[in-house]
C-alpha cells in the first residue's frame, strides 16, 4: 500500500470517509450493500489497525468468493435432510400443538400458505404478473437483445435490492429457468418476484415451485403435475 497509509492524519480521513468509500466498491464492482459490515463497528475497529499491512485488493478473490456463494452454498444447502429423510433415519419430528398446523400442506389454513413464495399457489394466473408492467418497464430500460438480458445487465439492477450476492446468486439460478445464461422477460420479472419475496422476509427455496415457473416455459423448464396443470389450463398449453 502506498507511504500515505502510514500517516495518522491519513488514517483518520479515511476511518472518516468509510460509508464513501462502501458506495465506490459498491458501484465498480457491484457488491451488495448487504455484503459489507456496518459502517459504525468497521470504523471502530480500523482504529486499531496498521493500514500500512493491509494487503490489495484482487477482483479475482471476489470472483472466487461470488462463485463459491452462488454455486457451492446452494449445492449444500439441498443436502440438508429434509422431514422425509429424518424418518428414514428414525430423527425425531416435531409433532402436536402449533407445529401441527406447519404440517399442513394442503389447505390454506397450513403454516405461512398463501405468504411469501406460496403466494399464487392454486390460482389460474401466474402471480408474478400483478406487478408485471413494473418489471417490464424495468426490463426494457436494461437494453435486451434479442428478447434477453445479459447477467451483468440484470446484476446491476438486482443489486439495487440490497440483498447478499449469495441471496441474489440463488435468486437468479432459479429465475434463468432455461440455463442458458440470460434473462428473457418472464424470468427478469420471475427475478424481481423473487427479490420482492425475499425483501418482504421471506424465505427463498432451493428449487423453482411449480406456480412459479413462467407459464410460458411449463412445457420444458419444468412440467406440471397432471393435477397442477387441469388447474392452469390454456395458459399452460401457451
Amino acid at each position: 500500500m502506498p507511504n500515505m497509509f502510514g500517516k495518522e492524519a491519513k488514517k483518520k480521513d479515511l476511518i472518516k470517509k468509510l460509508d464513501e468509500i462502501y458506495k465506490q466498491i459498491q458501484r465498480e464492482y457491484q457488491i451488495s450493500p448487504g455484503d459489507f459490515p456496518k459502517v459504525e463497528k468497521m470504523q471502530e475497529l480500523l482504529q486499531h489497525h496498521d493500514f500500512t499491512k493491509f494487503q490489495q485488493l484482487r477482483p479475482r478473490l471476489i470472483e472466487v468468493v461470488d462463485k463459491m456463494l452462488a454455486e457451492d452454498i446452494a449445492h449444500l444447502m439441498q443436502q440438508i435432510p429434509r422431514d422425509d429423510e429424518a424418518r428414514v433415519s428414525g430423527a425425531p419430528l416435531l409433532k402436536g400443538g402449533a407445529f401441527d398446523g406447519v404440517k399442513d400442506t394442503i389447505s390454506p389454513f397450513g403454516y405461512k400458505r398463501g405468504e411469501g413464495i406460496d403466494a399464487g399457489q392454486g390460482e389460474p394466473d401466474w402471480i408474478v404478473n400483478k406487478e408485471r408492467h413494473k418489471y417490464d418497464a424495468t426490463f426494457s430500460s436494461l437494453n435486451p437483445v434479442d428478447g434477453k438480458v445479459t447477467g451483468a445487465n440484470a446484476k446491476a439492477e438486482m443489486v439495487k435490492s440490497k440483498l447478499p450476492n449469495s441471496v441474489l446468486g440463488k435468486i437468479w439460478k432459479l429465475s434463468d429457468v432455461d440455463k442458458d445464461g440470460f434473462l428473457d422477460a418472464d424470468e427478469f420479472a420471475l427475478a424481481m418476484h423473487l427479490i420482492s419475496v425475499k425483501v418482504s422476509g421471506y424465505d427463498i427455496p432451493s428449487e423453482l415451485p411449480e406456480h412459479l415457473i413462467p407459464p410460458r416455459k411449463r412445457g420444458d423448464g419444468g412440467a406440471l403435475s397432471p393435477a397442477r396443470a387441469d388447474m392452469t389450463g390454456s395458459e399452460a398449453e401457451s
